[in-house]
């Protein structure tokens, strides 16, 4: 399971790396591509390395941390769908063209709309939510311990995304900051 959980940090390290601006800089000049470019090859690298991931995963074997009753399960399936809910819901609120790379990337202005009204990062709260869901409904230590190093690694990508925020957008976004939430509105 040592290399199972090696091989998704490794993923979680390299999304992070090269989605860095000195990084995506670096390339840039190195190959010569487009800001736009870059972007289609950084998404391409992601979908089929998380595919990738999630083919090893769902095939490597490993016990269930517990024996999972069908209320259990419903109740798993349940957060899922309200994760993937929430995680749609957060990709419509930005331009999806613009971050894939399929159309030239412009100004975004802060998005405190719809769920970032209540949430500063509604798709990484979606996101857990869906996987908790996912580690209720099919309790396998492998999904536990994913759970486990994807929060480590979600509440370094905040900490990191709000650093940029804060470069970006300055005193409009630290007092969003102090008005909402990261993860669960009122709470977290």
């Amino acid at each position: 399971m040592v290399w199972l959980l090696s091989l998704w940090a490794l993923y979680f390290i390299l999304h992070s790396l090269l989605a860095a601006e000195p990084v995506k800089h670096w390339f840039q000049s190195v190959s010569g591509i487009s800001k736009q470019a870059y972007r289609i090859v950084y998404n391409l690298f992601n979908l089929f390395g998380l595919l990738g991931l999630l083919w090893f995963h769902i095939r490597f074997v490993c016990p269930p941390f517990y024996e999972s009753a069908t209320t259990v399960i419903v109740a798993g399936a349940v957060l899922t769908l309200a994760g993937l809910a929430i995680m749609i819901q957060s990709a419509r609120e930005y331009e999806l063209s613009s971050f894939l790379g399929l159309s030239k990337e412009t100004y975004m202005p802060l998005q405190i709309r719809g769920l970032h009204k209540y949430m500063r990062h509604p798709l990484y709260s979606g996101t857990l939510l869906f996987f908790t869901g996912i580690c209720i409904a099919f309790p396998f230590y492998k999904n536990w311990y994913l759970l486990i190093l994807m929060i480590v690694y979600l509440f370094i990508g905040m900490w990191l995304e709000e650093k940029k925020l804060i470069h970006v957008f300055g005193d409009e976004y630290k007092d969003y900051m102090r008005r909402v939430k990261r993860l669960i509105p009122g709470i977290l």
